[in-house]
């Protein structure tokens, strides 16, 4: 009883709150300033990449979701699908505007096409597809095969994106955390750490409330085909 209570979607957003806040004061106040020449410009990594790693996790939750439904049919698993994959793209759209700002403050650049940054736009014009293909299907069951089919096929691109700096590493994102990476001191890990952990809650907490939104929908629809009717 205790569980589900702490993993209602307003007792996530507040765990969320209060582990973002602790990343920030932790980024700004305890993690030294870069001595590369990014200098503080490179505060911004420490939302900037949880951002990135939870837009990815949606397209994961989305690639999962779509493999349950191909096995049982069950349209839970298509409105799971769905709304990860909105919400990936959500934060995708937050990784781009940061990483512009970012990018500019260190590189001197809004953009350029390096391995990271392609690949993620790639990703990013795949899952956009994904709407334009349900908008084209109009019979349910049907757009929900094709959508989970969809989702598992542009899902092969999410690997790419994220091991394009280990796979290309002439790009201008750093390997930061691996074998061969450059490290990070503790300081910096846990800054790190802290809103990883607070943005993956906030990621849950928003599908946990965009799912109750989506079943308020189908509920009203039932009850306005039987005032219909």
């Amino acid at each position: 009883m205790i569980l589900k209570r702490l993993l209602t979607a307003p007792a996530l957003f507040a765990a969320a709150g209060a582990l973002l806040a602790a990343g920030l004061l932790l980024a700004f106040l305890y993690a030294p300033t870069d001595s590369s020449s990014m200098g503080f410009s490179q505060k911004i990594f420490y939302y900037h990449a949880p951002i990135a790693e939870c837009a990815l996790l949606a397209f994961a939750i989305a690639f999962v979701a779509a493999i349950l439904y191909l096995r049982s049919d069950d349209p839970r698993y298509d409105v799971l699908g769905m709304v990860a994959i909105r919400l990936g793209l959500l934060f995708s759209l937050l990784v781009m505007a940061t990483g512009m700002i970012w990018g500019r403050a260190a590189w001197g650049v809004w953009w350029t096409w390096e391995p990271r940054l392609t690949t993620f736009f790639v990703v990013c014009l795949l899952y956009t597809a994904y709407f334009v293909l349900r908008q084209t299907v109009e019979e349910e069951s049907r757009r929900a095969t094709f959508a989970a089919l969809f989702a598992i096929v542009a899902f092969i691109s999410v690997p790419f994106t994220f091991f394009a700096t280990r796979l290309m590493p002439s790009g201008l994102h750093p390997v930061v955390i691996g074998p061969g990476g450059g490290g990070m001191p503790g300081s910096d890990l846990l800054a790190f750490f802290v809103s990883m952990i607070g943005m993956t809650l906030l990621l849950l907490a928003m599908i946990r409330q965009e799912l109750a939104v989506e079943h308020l929908k189908e509920e009203l629809h039932h009850l306005k085909n039987r005032i219909g009717a």
